[in-house]
């Protein structure tokens, strides 16, 4: 579950981008941010996965503080952003243990996940290529599979 709690964001002082949101996404809903330029969108996605700290309130993830708990709060969730070109002279392989690693997954249970995300994915026959070789829709895929690997 995400809950946002009283969060207020200002980049120039004075005006805030963010001023006082409220917001509880519970497990299982599906939730989408619609609004104009510079309603505050990004700024509010950059929060929940710590790029950002709010100036005032907080945000939980599974009940882990972003702000007071960074590292336990990441562990909850899988970001997969606009533009997925991160560690391109990566082999998917390599980027995929990678990332197990930093969540922690055990070996023999990543290496069923892997497996078998990739192969939904149909990107498992390219895991010994370096990501630089990869489409961009593979790069998402990849990214995607990284991003529910844990």
């Amino acid at each position: 579950m995400i809950k946002i709690e009283n969060v207020s964001k200002s980049y120039v002082k004075g005006k805030k981008s963010i001023d006082d949101l409220n917001l509880e996404i519970r497990n299982g809903e599906i939730f989408g941010f619609l609004g104009p330029n510079g309603a505050g969108k990004t700024t509010t996605i950059k929060m929940i996965t710590g790029i950002l700290n709010p100036d005032e309130g907080d945000i939980l993830i599974d009940g882990k503080s972003i702000t007071k708990e960074p590292l336990e709060a990441k562990k909850q969730f899988g970001f997969v952003p606009d533009s997925p070109d991160m560690f391109l002279k990566l082999k998917g392989i390599e980027y995929l243990n990678f990332l197990a690693d930093i969540y922690e997954v055990p070996n023999d249970v990543r290496k069923e996940r892997i497996e078998s995300l990739t192969k939904k994915f149909e990107i498992y026959d390219d895991l010994n290529s370096e990501i630089e070789s990869y489409s961009h829709g593979m790069r998402q895929k990849i990214v995607i599979c990284r991003s529910i690997i844990k």
